[in-house]
């Protein structure tokens, strides 16, 4: 058997999750001196939080220890692994599987393993891991090959309500240019080789909200969607305004503490993928 490992800002639903048993490492946040794993804090505590504390909240990706432990249980089981996990230009998480790679495949020659960069985070990262997740029985190699299709054949687009806290917490990437003439714009940002990137920029939260829409709309109207989820952070009733205007049908996926903490409250967003 083939087991699946990602990262909690997959912010793969736990439905899904139980489905395809996709096992998760859980990244953290800190204020201060508490450190809190996001999986085991809800979305309202954080943002409450994130809302009374001064300081700009800090991120951390798993231990090694904990990654080797969980890997170590898979393996030792008999199942071959494939972890996607968070862009490596966002988090030292991939980077930290691949220092753990020799030790395991020394450990366990007859097991397959195979660590991949999304390139990206989010539910970009989820569809690749559940469509990988829905390959198990074609074999090892069907699932690698269906994740990086599935990278290659998505996007995330978002909307931030503010660049604050891309800025604060320097995970802007190349939208940094924006920050200089922002004034009243809002900026139309997705992730482009595993950085943020600006796809536009209009004076509005609502014509904001029809470009990302229309990006939607481009990339997917000569191929079969695969599948979509609408992003929120902190404000579902956005999330689920966006979902009816683009086909009233799709996932709601809230957003978690990590990538929360670099892109703000307020913002909404699309993911998906197409054949």
């Amino acid at each position: 058997m083939i087991k699946l490992v990602t990262d909690s800002t997959a912010y793969i639903p736990e439905d899904i999750l139980k489905q395809y048993d996709i096992r998760v490492l859980s990244l953290s946040v800190s204020f201060g001196n508490e450190i809190y794993k996001e999986t085991e804090i809800t979305n309202n505590f954080f943002y409450e939080k994130l809302k009374l504390f001064n300081d700009f909240p800090k991120s951390s990706q798993p231990s090694l220890e904990e990654s080797m432990s969980l890997y170590e249980e898979i393996l030792s089981e008999g199942h071959d692994l494939v972890g996607v996990f968070i862009s490596s230009e966002m988090s030292g998480t991939y980077q930290s599987a691949c220092m753990l790679l020799s030790d395991l495949q020394e450990k366990y020659p007859n097991q397959k393993i195979q660590f991949i960069d999304s390139r990206s985070n989010c539910m970009q990262m989820g569809l690749a891991v559940i469509e990988g997740a829905k390959r198990v029985e074609e074999g090892f190699d069907a699932v690698v090959s269906r994740v990086f299709h599935v990278i290659s054949n998505s996007r995330f687009v978002f909307i931030p309500d503010t660049l604050e806290y891309l800025k604060k917490g320097g995970r802007i990437g190349t939208a940094q240019a924006l920050l200089g003439s922002l004034l009243q714009l809002k900026p139309i940002l997705t992730v482009t080789d595993g950085k943020t990137h600006a796809l536009d920029k209009v004076r509005t939260r609502k014509k904001a909200i029809q470009s990302m829409i229309h990006q939607f709309l481009e990339d997917t109207k000569d191929h079969s969607v695969v599948g979509v989820y609408v992003h929120h952070i902190d404000c579902e009733e956005d999330a689920r305004n966006l979902s009816e205007m683009i086909g009233g049908t799709y996932d709601i996926a809230a957003i978690g503490p990590v990538i929360g903490t670099h892109v703000g409250p307020g913002a909404i967003g699309i993911a998906y993928c197409w054949e």
